[in-house]
Order: structure tokens, then C-alpha cells, then sequence
């Protein structure tokens, strides 16, 4: 099928196709500031956009990769679908693949085997940080722009594709010439199995190929679990040892035995290049001898016909070797509790078959109206940020709200806390004495003597003072009243009673 147009873009030409679909060299027609900007659009194959569950995992991994802008990974600008095909558009790199590079027999010195590799730890140590595991680092997916700098595609493909069907249409999609063996056994995975991957990314740029060789999927999974592979030195001969035993380290088959992490491995890479690349110290001359000249990469540290007739020994005892650089004292990484997912990403699109009754069925079938949607990052920008705005406002509004009440609060215990005022105890009494007369005085006796003692001055304390004697003789009557209940009648003394009169 001949694509045109997919979103915004218009499809210029075909620049690659893998098992997961193809890669065209697109220009984006959409009014603004990106009008005319040239992009690597990604179709997917249609019949992953029908796999059970593919859509989910598309947007969901779409999600997670929106969180990453390094200058060493390819960048997302949008994705969308049209007419059944999912896609996604990402920045255009004018150059080509390392895996392109070692096809054509370009010759990778150890110098700029490590600065790639430089490169490659700051962008995984970005994604790293985000949450994100690249899961299918390798060559295919590492680009390579002409001012020598690397590019990683494809962030969290693989993971996209766990749970789907291992072959398309009759053609296998994964690739396992650098898959780390916890993928290879289903182990859960880690960021150490990125580890493991570049490993070997740097043994084949310097050997040429890559650690394992096999003709069949099954014997390339069991070699990636059980099999060691031969030293890089051997195939390179100018690798310095130091490096040949970080790649080892790197190739371990326990993710634990590999390096605590990127941050620590890049940083590791770099003192290593700064240090071996420092000029040789000249030993003092001897008598009838010649000075000495190590530097690494001369022509005087070649390998000599001895040196080559010992090396098979030293690649046997390879294995023996303590590694570059202990985990001791490191934690180990925190590996992830999901399980394995499988990489599809093969060189061409497998040949479609002949479709099946049931398929030829449906296909006579009215179809629905195709969807057409994308969305650009930039739009996805805009949103968060009003959508941050409008929490920040809420967030505001509940802090106003909550400081207001929480003032209303205090008003109200200070208010609380403070002795009522001649004004209101004697309103509140004369109430008490207008609603129950002065028959029952007791209610208000607190009031009473409180008014009683604080405002002695005030014009009003002679009347209180009445009520107050009021208040004693009935409590004189209600004591006499127990008297008479438990000794016998007794009437009140008149004198006593003239004198509560």
C-alpha cells in the first residue's frame, strides 16, 4: 500500500522497513513555526495495531518515552493513527546506523569505541532516571550523526511488543545477537540488561561482529545464557587489556556482577580514556639500550609474533580474571519486578500470507470508518502546563481557605478564652431572672458573684447584691427543709428569718 499522507505529514520517500513496519523521510505540513521541517515518520504494521492489547501498550509506552529530551536520544515530536496504521514521528538524523557503519567494514579504533560508549551511558542514565529501560540497545538502533555523535532510536520499543506473537506473517521480528540473558530465560529485567547489551555494541564495533554467532533463535538464546564469549582481543589486538575485561564485565552473565550502574560505568569509561590515552613516560636510557616506547596505538606496541603465539593461553584464562570494577558496597540496581518482554525488530517485512477463509470473510464485511487522530508533544506541553496552572490555583484557593478557617478558629478559642464582660453577665442574669423569676437563684450564682467580685463599682452591683441574698436565704430554707425532713419539724427561727427578710 503506497502512503501519501500519515497525520500532518507528507511521506517524501522510504528510508527503512523492519519487521514492525517502515521508516519514511517525512515533511510536516501543519500551520506554524514547524511547517517544512523534515521528520522520520514510523508506521507500524497493521497487523500489530490489531493484536489484542497493542493499542494500550502503544499509547502507554508513548507515555512513558514523552519524558525524555537528551541530546543522545532520537526525540519524539508526535504520534496518532490513520486508516488502521499506528505512527510516530520523531527527529530525522543525517546519518547512518552503526550497524550500517559495520556492514560497510568501517574499522572502529578502541578510542572511538569508548567515546560512543561515553555518549550511549549519559543518554541511558537520562532514561534511567525517567523510569525508562531501552531493553533492544544495538547497533540497528544506534545513529550516528556526521559530527560524531550517537543517537539512540527505538526507546522502549521492545518493551511495546512484549505479549505479542513472536513471528509476522511468516517472518521473525526479534533479534537476539545482543539480548542480555535474564531476557533470554525471562528473568525479571532490570536498567542492567542495557548493561549487558552495550557490552556487546562495544565488542562488535571493535572484533567486527558480534560476541555470539548462531543460525537458529533457541542456540542464540542458550548461547546468551550459558556461553562465554572469546576475548575481544582477539579480534582487535590494539584493545587495551583494561578495556577488554570492562567489556567482559559487562558480558556477565549475573546482572549483579555487572557495574552498580550507567552513571558509574560512563564515568569508569571516561578516567579510562583520559588515562590511557596520556603520553608514555620515557624510561632512563641504559647502557646499549634504546629507549622504550609504550604508548598505546603505536606502531611499536603491535603485536609481536611471540606476543600472538601466547595469546591463546592469556584468552583462557580470561575467564579467571577478577573484574575492572567490584559491586562490593554498591547496591545492586533495583531490578524491576516485570517479567521479560521480546524484541521484534528484523531487517525487511516478512512476505504477507495467503489470508484464510475466516480472514477472507470478514474482509467482504462493511468497514468501519477509519480513524484519523494525532497528537503533537508540543499540544501535550500545553495542556500540562494548563493543567498545572489550574492546580496551582486550586492549591492556592485551599490554602486561602484553609489559613481563613484556621483564623476563624483561633478568633474563636481567644474569644472563648476570655472572661465575659460586666454588660454580658448582667444581660445574661436579668434574662435568667425575666425567663424563671427569683424563686431558683442557683442557675445563675456563678454569674452572680462573679459579677459581684469583678465589677464591685459598678452602678448596677447594688442590684446584684439583692440577688445575691436572695440566692443565700433559699439555700438557708433548702438546708433548714433537710433538717425538717430528718430530725422532725422545725420551723425557721424568726430571727432568722428577719434577717434574710
Amino acid at each position: 500500500m503506497q502512503i501519501e499522507k500519515l497525520g500532518p505529514y507528507r511521506i517524501d520517500k522510504q528510508i527503512g522497513k523492519g519487521g514492525m513496519g517502515a521508516v519514511y523521510e517525512a515533511t510536516d505540513e501543519s500551520p506554524g513555526d514547524q511547517q517544512g521541517m523534515r521528520v522520520a515518520v514510523k508506521a507500524l504494521h497493521p497487523q500489530l495495531a490489531s493484536a489484542e492489547g497493542f493499542r494500550e501498550r502503544f499509547e502507554a509506552e508513548i507515555e512513558s518515552l514523552k519524558k525524555l529530551r537528551h541530546e543522545c536520544i532520537v526525540r519524539l515530536y508526535g504520534y496518532g493513527e490513520q486508516d488502521g496504521i499506528l505512527f510516530y514521528s520523531m527527529e530525522l538524523v543525517e546519518g547512518a546506523s552503526l550497524e550500517e557503519e559495520l556492514a560497510a567494514r568501517r574499522h572502529f579504533d578502541w578510542r572511538e569505541t569508548v567515546e560512543f560508549g561515553i555518549q550511549i551511558c549519559r543518554a541511558l542514565k537520562h532514561a534511567h532516571d525517567h523510569g525508562v529501560v531501552h531493553r533492544d540497545i544495538k547497533p540497528a538502533n544506534l545513529l550516528l550523526t556526521p559530527d560524531g555523535q550517537i543517537k539512540i532510536a527505538d526507546f522502549g520499543i521492545a518493551r511495546l511488543f512484549g505479549g505479542t506473537q513472536l513471528t509476522l506473517a511468516g517472518g521473525v521480528l526479534g533479534t537476539a545477537d545482543y539480548m542480555s540473558p535474564e531476557q533470554a530465560d525471562g528473568r525479571v529485567v532490570s536498567e542492567k540488561c542495557d548493561q549487558y547489551s552495550l557490552g556487546g555494541v562495544l565488542y562488535a564495533l571493535l572484533a567486527g561482529r558480534p560476541p555470539f554467532r548462531a543460525k537458529t533463535m533457541p542456540e542464540m538464546l542458550q548461547m546468551q545464557r550459558f556461553a562465554e564469549p572469546e576475548p575481544v582481543r582477539r579480534y582487535a589486538p590494539d584493545t587495551p587489556d583494561q578495556l577488554d575485561r570492562l567489556i567482559s564485565q559487562l558480558l556477565a552473565k549475573e546482572p549483579a556482577d555487572r557495574f552498580p550502574n550507567v552513571l558509574v560505568l560512563g564515568r569508569h569509561m571516561k578516567a579510562m580514556k583520559q588515562a590511557l590515552s596520556q603520553p608514555p613516560k620515557k624510561e632512563p636510557k641504559e647502557e646499549g639500550q634504546g629507549a622504550v616506547d609504550t604508548k598505546i596505538g603505536s606502531s611499536s606496541t603491535n603485536v609481536s609474533s611471540s606476543a600472538t603465539a601466547d595469546f591463546d593461553q592469556d584468552a583462557t584464562q580470561s575467564q579467571n580474571r577478577p573484574p575492572l570494577f567490584s559491586n562490593e558496597g554498591f547496591p545492586s540496581g533495583g531490578e524491576t519486578d516485570e517479567a521479560m518482554q521480546e524484541l521484534f525488530d528484523a531487517p525487511t517485512l516478512a512476505e504477507p500470507t495467503k489470508p484464510s477463509s475466516s480472514q477472507t470473510k470478514s474482509a467482504s464485511a462493511p468497514k468501519p470508518e477509519p480513524k484519523r487522530r494525532f497528537t503533537t508533544l508540543d499540544e501535550e506541553v500545553c495542556r500540562q502546563r494548563e493543567q498545572a496552572r489550574g492546580s496551582r490555583v486550586g492549591v492556592a484557593a485551599q490554602r486561602v481557605a484553609m489559613a481563613a478557617a484556621l483564623g476563624i478558629l483561633i478568633w474563636g478559642g481567644w474569644q472563648l478564652m476570655q472572661p465575659p464582660t460586666a454588660e454580658k453577665l448582667y444581660k445574661k442574669i436579668i434574662a435568667e431572672v425575666d425567663e424563671r423569676g427569683t424563686e431558683n437563684l442557683r442557675v445563675i450564682a456563678g454569674e452572680l458573684n462573679d459579677f459581684f467580685e469583678r465589677f464591685p463599682e459598678d452602678p448596677r452591683a447594688e442590684e446584684i447584691e439583692r440577688y445575691r441574698h436572695q440566692l443565700e436565704f433559699q439555700k438557708f430554707e433548702r438546708q433548714a427543709q433537710r433538717k425538717s425532713r430528718t430530725a422532725g419539724a422545725e420551723e425557721t427561727n424568726p430571727v432568722e428569718s428577719i434577717y434574710f427578710s
